[in-house]
This record gives C-alpha cells, sequence and structure tokens, in this order.
C-alpha cells in the first residue's frame, strides 16, 4: 500500500465509525484485527472492534470522529481523532445527560493487504467525563 491508500483507508474506518457502517469495516479490518486496548467484555478480532462501536454509538448515537492529523510511515498510521457526539445512554456508568462533549483521541494503526491488523488507542475519558459532570474519585 502506498503511503495515500494507508491513511484514506485510516480516513475510510474513522467514516464508518461516526455513521455505523459495519459493512465498511468488513472490508476495511482484518477479521483478526488486534485491539491493544479494548473495552471490557470486549471479544477479540473484528467483532470485537464492532462491539465497541455499538457501545460507543449507543452512548453518543451522533458520535462522529474528526480526523485533525495524520501521519504514515510504511504501513502504520498515527492519527489525531476529535470525537464529538451528544451522551445519549450509559456511558461508563453515567447515565444520559443530554450533553454535547468533545474528547481528543489518538490512534497508532497498521495496516496489511489493504485492512487494519493492529489498533492502538487512547482517549480523553477523564475530560469526557467531565464534560458530563461526572464525578471521578480514586479507589479506595
Amino acid at each position: 500500500m502506498t503511503r495515500e491508500q494507508v491513511a484514506d483507508t485510516y480516513v475510510r474506518i474513522m467514516a464508518a465509525i461516526s455513521t455505523g457502517d459495519e459493512p465498511t469495516l468488513d472490508e476495511l479490518l482484518d477479521e483478526n484485527v488486534v485491539d491493544h486496548n479494548p473495552i471490557p467484555d470486549q471479544p477479540a478480532g473484528r467483532d470485537g472492534f464492532k462491539y465497541w462501536m455499538a457501545y460507543v454509538r449507543t452512548a453518543f448515537p451522533d458520535l462522529i470522529g474528526d480526523v485533525e492529523e495524520i501521519l504514515v510511515e510504511d504501513n502504520t498510521v498515527a492519527a489525531r481523532v476529535t470525537w464529538r457526539g451528544t451522551h445519549g445512554d450509559v456511558f461508563l456508568d453515567v447515565p444520559a445527560t443530554g450533553v454535547a462533549v468533545a474528547f481528543r483521541a489518538f490512534h497508532i494503526v497498521r495496516f496489511r493487504a489493504g485492512r487494519a491488523v493492529e489498533w492502538w488507542g487512547t482517549a480523553d475519558l477523564l475530560g469526557a467525563l467531565t464534560q458530563l459532570g461526572a464525578r471521578v474519585t480514586p479507589p479506595a
């Protein structure tokens, strides 16, 4: 894959997440894609990625991922994204608030043969929870 193809494939995955487009994820994610930062109870592989997408799109039904920067080296993308959405259902044990939030995430994604095969991601969940008015306390 060229650098442009790698970047384009990542952008297409983000667009699929933003619309809940599972068939496009079937096309662009390897069946055994490794998510290095899964949510609790997330299955492995592409089905697990779709599980995560369903969870986050339930919590934020209008979720949009704006890709703000992409760096490509060989077959790997590093990207900065801002997620925006309205809190419409439970998210991290916080009941729906109707509050619109925006929070950043960073991804590193490795591709092979036109599909994502490994995904590392981290998001500013503390920032999202703060926007929702949640109190975050350390464990006792």
